[in-house]
Formats: structure tokens, C-alpha cells, sequence
């Protein structure tokens, strides 16, 4: 939600999938918030339903927040086809979600810095990001690190805020040292982030510290023009270097920024990294430390 918020600050609207049904049917009409029903949490007879998400307030309802809503429904839903959903109630029916991108060249116009934010946070069991890091420390270079060895099974995403357009990709390792892509990871998601803002990675799925091994290895890839990243892949996948951190130099070689040249900042468990864009992309590669 942290991310729907920051695109709708800047003026852009967020299209969302939501399960509709119950009263959130005729009873809404003339009504400014959707108040769901004990049955309605059941969701008998709901399906999905698009709408656009179009401003929020914190402070709404005693303070428990909302969402704004335009419907499509006519001017009888709502008030005038608008009307507000709290933020525990849009938790729980709304499904996706989808930042709506002004139209225009992307990033023809490349950066003149990169400016990021970049960490990994726990999700809950329904695989939500819960705001909580798991703390990193930086090991030298590109390499980052947990600070305490992290249980087996631990479930988490990589968070990214980025201050500028750019394309965001990400890439796991094995033990056996085979390189495998974490995001996109499926065709319907898209690397562009063309608003600055927070994004949480995969979006549909959720990373666990796994059974094998004592360490897990990923990168983050952040570009200022898109790639054939699974070329990218193969050729990783194809070099003989030992460490996540030597495949990138070795496969990127001059398109990535010398990590000598980035500027980084330890902020609540995450790294900030600002340098000059002098080159097309910066790299961090993180290793969870498990057991």
C-alpha cells in the first residue's frame, strides 16, 4: 500500500482487481464508505471487479485510513460513483493492483544519478511485505549481507525505491552456482518502474530462505534502459566464475557502475546507493546467511 500511496501522491490513478458482492452492491448507493458486512468477509457469491483507486487519507475514520474509489457503475453507486474503502477492509478484498504510467518515451532520456533504496522485507503468512528489513551490512563492493543468520523457511521480497525512471531486474543463485531470473517473473510483469516510488519484488509471490545450504544469493539489477535479461541469464548461467558478484562484472563488464564510485547509506535495515549515472546500470548483490 506504502507504493499505491507514493504513485497517487504524484498524481498517478492505480487500477486495482478487487472481489465485489454483498453490500457492496445496491446498498451502496448514496453511500461515501463501503462498510462490509460479516457475511460479506465470507464472500458468498463475489467475484472480481476493475475499478481505479484515485486519492487516500490517513487520517479518515478515527485515523484507521482509506482508499478512494471510482467506480463504474454510474453516479447512484457511492456519491457520484465514488465512495471510500478502509485500509483493512481494501486489504483484504482487493487482489492486484496496477500503477497507471503516463504515456511517453520511458526512459529515453536517461538519468544523470542513480538514487535507490534497496533492502529485503519479511511478509506475513498471506505474504504481504510487513515493513519490517531484515538488516544487511555492507561486506565491500556490491556485496551486502544479513547481520544475523536468518531461520530456514523465513519468507521475504526485495524492496526497491528508486528516484528516478528506471528498469529493475533481479536474479537468484543456487549452491551449485547456477543463476536463475527472481523477477520478472512472470510475462505479465513488467521491469519499467516509470514513477519513483517503492516496489516490493516478486509481487505475486513471496522469496523463502530455503532448506539448502548455508547461504542464499541475489542481485538487483537496477538498468536506465531495458535488456534481453534472459540473455542475460544464460550468459550468467554460462560463466565459470564462482560468485554471483564476479558472473555480473564478468557478463555487464563496463555497463555497470564501478561499486568504488556509489555512495552508500544504512537506513532502518536497507542501504541507500546514489552515484552519476555514468554508466547504464548499478548492481548489489545481497547474501541471506541461513541455518
Amino acid at each position: 500500500m506504502v507504493a499505491m500511496k507514493q504513485h497517487l501522491s504524484q498524481g498517478s490513478p492505480v487500477v486495482i482487481g478487487m472481489m465485489v458482492g454483498g453490500s457492496f452492491m445496491q446498498e451502496m448507493e448514496g453511500q461515501d464508505l463501503w462498510q462490509p458486512t460479516e457475511r460479506d468477509y465470507q464472500m458468498p457469491g463475489f467475484g472480481g471487479h476493475a475499478m481505479c483507486v484515485i486519492g487516500y487519507d490517513d487520517f479518515k475514520f478515527g485515523q484507521e485510513g482509506g482508499f478512494q474509489i471510482m467506480n463504474s457503475w454510474g453516479s447512484d453507486w457511492g456519491k457520484n460513483g465514488v465512495a471510500w474503502v478502509r485500509y483493512k477492509d481494501f486489504d483484504f478484498f482487493a487482489k492486484e493492483a496496477y500503477a497507471v504510467y503516463p504515456q511517453g518515451e520511458g526512459v529515453d532520456v536517461k538519468p544523470q544519478r542513480f538514487d535507490l533504496r534497496f533492502g529485503l522485507v519479511a511478509v506475513d503468512a498471506k505474504g504481504m511485505a510487513t515493513g519490517t528489513m531484515i538488516p544487511l551490512k555492507h561486506m565491500g563492493g556490491r556485496v551486502f549481507r544479513t547481520t544475523q543468520v536468518v531461520p530456514k523457511g523465513t519468507r521475504f521480497k526485495v524492496q526497491v525505491t528508486n528516484n528516478a525512471e528506471c528498469y529493475i531486474y533481479c536474479f537468484g543463485q543456487e549452491v551449485d552456482g547456477s543463476t536463475y531470473v527472481l523477477f520478472p517473473n512472470t510475462p505479465k510483469h513488467s521491469p519499467y518502474c516509470g514513477i519513483t516510488g517503492t516496489r516490493v519484488f516478486p509481487k505475486d509471490q513471496s522469496m523463502t530462505v530455503d532448506e539448502v545450504g548455508t547461504r542464499d544469493v541475489m542481485s538487483i539489477l537496477v538498468y536506465n534502459q531495458p535488456i534481453d535479461f534472459p540473455a542475460v541469464d544464460k550468459q550468467l548461467k554460462s560463466n565459470g566464475a564462482t560468485s554471483m558478484d564476479e558472473k555480473l562484472a564478468a557478463v555487464l563488464g563496463n555497463e555497470l557502475v564501478d561499486a568504488t564510485q556509489v555512495n552508500y547509506s544504512a537506513t532502518d535495515g536497507a542501504f541507500g546507493a546514489t552515484c552519476d549515472a555514468t554508466r547504464n546500470a548499478v548492481a548489489f548483490v545481497i547474501e541471506v546467511e541461513k541455518r
